[in-house]
């Protein structure tokens, strides 16, 4: 049975994602999904959020690369605070500002799976750093 599924620079864009959100659904075996650069949007990053609410088995996700803005890391920190199985999320260059960061903090003080969060190359700004901060004060679980 398939455990990691790796895109990486398929421009698949957000219709692909919409494509592969659907058969992962209902999949109980996929732990790694690796979409870098492969296109998506606030689309695509959207799919995903809905995705993380209702899948148990991802463990990883690798979506670096994307340009789903701070709009689109809303919806997968919406998907994040419903899901108890993701450890990694890795969202480097992904056009994430400070709107972005501040989710990302609130989301830090509710989830308790995350261990890995790589968010570089996102114009965050000091007070986008100060709110991923306010969250890590918080979170018990990130570890890098």
């Amino acid at each position: 049975s398939l455990k990691e599924l790796v895109m990486i620079d398929n421009q698949i864009g957000d219709e692909g994602v919409l494509s592969v959100c659907e058969g992962l659904k209902c999949n109980k075996t996929l732990t790694t999904l690796n979409i870098w650069n492969c296109g998506l949007s606030v689309k695509g990053a959207s799919c995903l959020g809905e995705l993380l609410k209702v899948n148990n088995s991802l463990k990883e996700l690798e979506m670096s690369n994307n340009q789903i803005g701070d709009e689109g890391i809303l919806s997968v920190c919406e998907g994040l605070q419903c899901n108890k199985t993701l450890t990694e999320l890795h969202i480097w260059n992904c056009g994430i500002s400070v709107n972005g960061a501040s989710c990302l903090g609130e989301l830090l003080k509710v989830n308790n799976s995350l261990k890995e969060l790589d968010m570089w190359e996102n114009q965050i700004g000091d007070e986008g750093v100060l709110s991923v901060c306010e969250g890590l004060h918080c979170n018990k679980t990130l570890t890098t």
